[in-house]
């Protein structure tokens, strides 16, 4: 073959290509609309790019011609959360919206937007924030964070941990709240299925969800709020519709130290310290809990493993 000679195959490839272009263009010997063409050649080169042997058969749906939905992860009352895929980077990443029969409700798209003001205050690797809020074609509002495919929830129910895991875990939850309190909020929800992982290790997690967070020196009721995501976790000052500070996070912190040492691996010196240690995060009085989560992750650090 001579250097002016295309490799074999090329011209096959490029009438096939031909023959594409015509079948995404044309619907028959009639043009297709741009926006149409555009779709469908969208969910093209995203088969190529995602290496897929055949187009998905349901019809893709892109957000900000960027983000393709792959699937509704949860879908609750009033917020949706979709696993979305970025059609350039082939990234993952979680979308969180207003469910469709709630596009038009006032109040759940400014706590929405309130959710992604304050949890864009922060910057830590142990918290989730939004990366980005973006508006949906039906006026919805999103928000876009990391994916992390696995809660601490679904690791509590399948695995079994070290005295060292747990340690860590606890450094990363006190560390991220160390920052949420640095930033003058109280998250107000810290309980198993708002801390992520992005693999089934303990050393990773991140705190997310800030939509029942405050200010600190707010109380839920005077925005309007729920008081309890997860009821079974709030302090007792929260469940009482109180002013609240960084100990009611505490608090929460002490419950899931306990549920972690109840999967512990063996007995011993170390466990029984990290237990002395959620008893008094989880103290009723929150005037004899630590004072804040640095003071909290000082007392954590003594523990020597």
């Amino acid at each position: 073959m001579s250097a002016d000679q295309p490799p074999d195959g090329l011209n096959d490839i490029a009438a096939r290509f031909s023959e594409l272009w015509h079948a995404l263009s044309h619907d028959g010997d009639a043009p297709r609309g741009p926006t149409e063409t555009a779709m469908l050649a969208d969910r093209v080169r995203d088969a190529l790019d995602r290496r897929l042997s055949r187009l998905d058969e349901a019809n893709a749906i892109f957000i900000a011609n960027t983000f393709m939905v792959e699937a509704v992860v949860h879908d609750g009352m009033p917020a949706q959360v979709h696993r979305v895929r970025h059609r350039d980077l082939q990234t993952l990443h979680a979308l969180k919206t207003l469910r469709p029969d709630r596009a038009y409700d006032a109040v759940s798209r400014d706590l929405l937007l309130r959710e992604a003001r304050l949890s864009m205050k922060i910057s830590h690797p142990n918290v989730a924030s939004v990366q980005t809020a973006l508006r949906l074609a039906d006026g919805r509002p999103a928000l876009i964070a990391a994916w992390m495919p696995f809660t601490l929830s679904d690791c509590l129910n399948t695995q079994l941990f070290s005295p060292r895991e747990i340690r860590q875990a606890m450094i990363s939850i006190l560390s991220g709240l160390e920052a949420v309190h640095a930033a003058g909020l109280v998250h107000a929800d810290i309980a198993p299925d708002n801390l992520l992982l992005s693999r089934e290790d303990l050393k990773d997690l991140k705190i997310t969800d800030f939509g029942i967070a405050l200010e600190q020196g707010e109380r839920h009721a005077d925005l309007d709020l729920i008081p309890a995501g997860h009821s079974t976790f709030s302090a007792p000052e929260q469940k009482a519709g109180m002013v609240l500070d960084g100990r009611a996070d505490l608090y929460a912190c002490g419950l899931i130290l306990t549920l972690l040492l109840e999967r512990c691996k063996g007995e011993g010196r170390v466990q029984e310290q990290l237990a002395v240690f959620a008893g008094h995060l989880s103290q009723q009085e929150r005037k004899n809990r630590p004072q804040n989560a640095s003071a909290a992750l000082r007392l954590l650090m003594k523990i020597d493993i």
